[in-house]
């Protein structure tokens, strides 16, 4: 029978093992925690029954391959629909979250959002505009995108305002977990003309943690299969790949590692193997690993068959800051949105899951707090992140915090600081589409015959950084190998839609006058804003 080893149990990793197996091979899948997921899994702490997210997700509609597998594993009815992104301000604290956005680039919510209180309408306006612009942009060929950041490209727009770059630069850093002066805009250009395209809702939300909502029952629904098919599945939890070994062009032995722990939940220095051990294999090879454990498996004798594998050391990744927050009551003004806490420090955003999940933990509010900025903080103390970003968080909502008398502390706060948990995800860091990335980004196949490419950083249609990205290139290198050994039907792989590219393009022109005189509106804003400012600092 053909064989096929898989390295990683992310979407990636398990999509393709789950088309390579109906077409008759034979799969083991190494994984090097005891979870399945990668960075989309969930993991619980020892006996501890929470479990805690590499962070909150967001499920856009045009997940065609996603989606296919979600009804496949009959995970489908365990999403509902999101259409609000919201927002708090410092100082929110009596009230409830605004509505930021509604379904951005539905035409029936235009008014909606731009009318949203949170900037000035016509500042909102361009935000938007920027974007059709963005996506209906025909002059620049898709190499010149990936060499301009957005930002650089959006002030090269004669109507852009500070107003509307720095709206741009929220909605970016929510969906990047970088700054717009690094993003590149081909990328931003994809993840924005995809979601135009079927705006309504804006998002889907899971109603459980990602172990028990997607993994378990996805990794169930393979086993099955396997059991029906008369094929061979096997997961070898804990194992990790620590080097792989040429015969005759091909990779034909690996090195293996025992993992004293799960790896991507443990901050420090890079987890060593209790023991390791060399296996013998034949049939291929497919590395859904991130970048950086890609960049470490690229030995001299791998670069010297497969030159191009080394630019994955180029490649940039960027930790987010993971922190579930459990409170003894519930926190009034809160909604089931995924929320932006707008100039705050460390780039919070967060979503209450004591609201979103059907089963919610026991207690009050249950909130998953990204930091999307995390540089800044990520080398300090797990205790002294929690307590930056809980006096962060203070500054939206309205809880307590400790009160220390005298010498003596006195646990009179909303917070159980016991079931509270930080996870850096250092070691586990997201790629992010940067400036001049998309050269360095491997394909799905190398110059080695046997081996293959998998993972969201992958150059892949979708492009972008998403769950849609890790699937297709998961399913782009099964259908590889799969083409390569000649067996089987073809493996469908469904492109997102997307408006023709003139339709923006012909829309933005058409507003162009109008971007203008919104414009005009906001410097002459700006003015009024500043000179009343200036005459009466006091207010």
């Amino acid at each position: 029978m053909p064989e096929v080893t898989i390295v990683g149990s992310g979407l990636a990793g398990i999509s393709a093992a789950n088309r390579l197996m109906e077409r008759g091979f034979d799969i083991t899948l190494y994984e090097q925690n005891d979870f399945l997921g990668g960075k989309l899994g969930a993991h619980r702490d020892g006996e501890k029954d929470n479990p805690h997210e590499h962070c909150y997700h967001m499920y856009l509609n045009w997940y065609n391959n996603f989606w296919q597998f979600m009804r496949e594993i009959g995970a489908i009815d365990k999403f509902i629909p999101s259409p609000v992104i919201g927002c708090r301000l410092p100082g929110d604290k009596q009230r409830q979250t605004r509505a930021y956005l509604t379904n951005p680039g539905s035409p029936t919510t235009i008014l909606t959002n731009m009318l949203n209180g949170i900037g000035s309408p016509a500042d909102q306006f361009l935000s938007a505009y920027s974007l059709l612009d963005l996506i209906g942009t025909q002059w620049m060929s898709g190499s010149d995108l990936d060499q301009t950041s957005v930002k650089v490209f959006f002030r090269s727009r004669g109507y852009s305002t500070d107003g509307s770059l720095a709206a741009s630069a929220r909605t970016l850093a929510e969906a990047f977990a970088s700054p717009s002066y690094l993003s590149s805009a081909r990328s931003y250009q994809s993840l924005v003309k995809y979601g135009y395209r079927h705006p309504d809702p804006s998002l889907w939300l899971l109603t459980q943690n990602t172990n028990d909502g997607i993994f378990e029952p996805w990794g169930h629904h393979l086993e099955k299969r396997a059991k029906d098919l008369g094929r061979r599945f096997e997961v070898r939890r804990r194992t990790r790949v620590e080097k792989l070994h040429m015969t005759n062009g091909e990779v034909r032995k690996l090195t293996l590692g025992a993992m004293p722990h799960n790896p991507t939940t443990e901050r420090g220095k890079r987890t060593k193997a209790t023991k390791t051990w060399e296996i013998d294999f034949g049939g291929d090879l497919i590395l859904a690993v991130p970048p950086g454990a890609l960049g470490r498996l690229v030995s001299p004798e791998i670069a010297a068959s497969a030159p191009k594998l080394e630019d994955v050391r180029l490649l940039r990744s960027e930790p987010m800051i993971s922190l579930d927050v459990y409170f003894k009551r519930k926190i009034p003004g809160l909604t089931n949105s995924i929320t932006l806490l707008q100039d705050s420090n460390y780039t919070l955003s967060l979503l209450d899951n004591s609201q979103v999940w059907t089963n919610p933990p026991a207690g009050g509010t249950a909130l998953n707090v990204i930091s999307s900025n995390a540089d800044l903080i990520v080398d300090y103390p797990n205790n002294v992140i929690l307590d930056l970003m809980l006096e962060e968080l203070q500054r939206f909502l309205d809880f307590k915090l400790d009160l220390k008398i005298a010498d003596h502390e006195l646990r009179n706060d909303d917070v159980d600081y016991a079931r509270c948990h930080v996870q850096t995800n250092a070691g586990e860091e997201l790629f992010v589409n940067q400036v001049g990335s998309w050269d360095y980004r491997p394909k799905a196949t190398c110059d080695i015959p046997n081996l293959f490419l998998a993972g969201d950083f992958c150059q892949t249609f979708v492009d972008v950084v998403t769950v849609e990205g890790a699937v297709v290139s998961g399913l782009m290198a099964a259908e590889a190998l799969r083409r390569k050994r000649g067996i089987g039907a073809p493996i469908d792989i469904v492109r997102p839609d997307s408006y023709p590219a003139l339709v923006p393009a012909a829309l933005a022109l058409a507003l162009r006058p109008v971007a203008y005189a919104a414009t005009a509106v906001s410097l002459a804003d700006s003015m009024v804003r500043s000179q009343f400012s200036r005459i009466f600092p006091n207010g």
